[in-house]
């Protein structure tokens, strides 16, 4: 999919949809209080009050590939470790430019030697 294509969920679905695919998923008990009480409500709501940096990173490695830029541009605002946001922006290929730049902005100099091994070649990137 690229860049230019329908993504499934913007900030105005339905959240509804959503809870349905993260039951599939048996997401954590601990988690259901959250969710739940988005029943009726939109995804976009769901994201904005999003606890917890963990369920942003979980949401976006699970779903954020059907998410559409603004959905994952706001999940990505609740990542502040330098480290995870490094992780991410190695492990998720479908990340759009604007994406790839929020999350090296949360990193760019604060990581020296996993910068300097990215720009050796020593870890690469799963996007080409």
């Amino acid at each position: 999919m690229n860049d230019t294509e329908q993504k499934k969920y913007t900030r105005k679905s339905s959240a509804d949809d959503l809870l349905l695919v993260l039951g599939k998923l048996k997401y954590c008990s601990e988690a259901n209080s959250f969710y739940s009480k988005y029943a009726g409500k939109t995804v976009g709501q769901m994201i904005t009050e999003t606890p917890k940096q963990s369920w942003a990173v979980w949401y976006l490695r699970v779903l954020g590939k059907e998410n559409s830029e603004e959905n994952c541009i706001a999940q990505i605002a609740h990542i502040t470790d330098p480290m995870v946001a490094f992780n991410l922006y190695l492990k998720l290929s479908w990340l759009t430019d604007k994406e790839d730049k929020l999350l090296e902005e949360k990193f760019k100099g604060k990581l020296p030697t996993a910068e300097k091994e990215l720009a050796q070649g020593i870890v690469k990137r799963s996007k080409g």
